[in-house]
């Protein structure tokens, strides 16, 4: 081999330049092993994008022998999958541009689709998942990932919301504490007069000036001498009728 031998690690970027740099040489190896062209461009492009599918994994010096190795194992096979008759006879054939852009053109366009980058994903993915599974059996029990955060944030706000509506919304229209009858002037000596008439009990308050000695004074001012037990019992006497009996004459 030459000394201009690829040794960089394969990119999306420089695939081109790989390609454009080892499509002839391949081209020519391949044929003496398919010995027929439409096989020989499925085997070339195939091992391009197996190549391209392992790059991540394959050093920059060992990008050209491990494509070497797959592009002999592909040859192979499709000379297996697809026997030509014993007796057919081939010629030699070199790599004309038409064939070499068209070849290039496939391969681009497979790297760039959809399904190629979505395969490749899953493919990379389950492989991270291999080297890992020890580590995801630790974690088997309780699995700490971003989105299992996410889900205990939302629901514990989902319950302090349930809760505050629990509280507040029943009562925004009725007034839990009578903050007028907590913080009225009103003593407790008026009040309590205030209830006494709705008591059973015959009791007039009269309001009194009080004379000399405590004794009630009316409004004239004058007193009136209090009058002994006697004189009040004879008096009743007087005025009294007597009742008439049967019995009397």
């Amino acid at each position: 081999m030459a000394d201009d031998l690829w040794n960089a690690q394969l990119t999306r970027e420089n695939f081109k330049d790989f390609y454009m740099s080892t499509v002839v040489m391949v081209y020519s190896s391949v044929y003496k092993i398919t010995k027929e062209a439409t096989r020989c461009e499925n085997a070339i492009v195939k091992s391009y994008l197996d190549v391209y599918s392992k790059r991540a994994a394959i050093p920059g010096d060992k990008v050209i022998y491990v494509f070497g190795d797959i592009l002999l194992e592909n040859a192979k096979h499709i000379v297996e999958e697809y026997p030509l008759p014993a007796d057919m006879t081939y010629s030699d054939r070199l790599l004309d541009e038409y064939t070499r852009n068209s070849m290039l053109e496939k391969i681009l366009a497979k790297i760039d689709s959809k399904s190629f980058k979505m395969a490749e994903f899953i493919s990379t993915d389950v492989k991270r998942t291999g080297m890992t599974m020890h580590t995801r059996k630790k974690n088997d029990i309780f699995a700490v990932t971003p989105l299992l955060v996410l889900e205990i944030i939302v629901l514990s706000v989902l319950i302090w919301m349930v809760s505050y509506a629990a509280v507040t919304v029943p009562y925004t229209k009725d007034v839990l504490i009578n903050e007028k009858g907590i913080f009225e002037n009103s003593s407790v000596q008026e009040q309590f007069i205030s209830a006494m008439g709705y008591f059973p009990l015959d009791v007039k308050f009269v309001e009194q000036t009080p004379g000399e000695g405590g004794e009630a004074v009316p409004e004239g001012g004058e007193t009136e001498p209090a009058q002994p037990e006697a004189q009040i019992a004879a008096s009743l006497a007087e005025t009294t009728e007597p009742e008439i009996s049967a019995t009397s004459g």
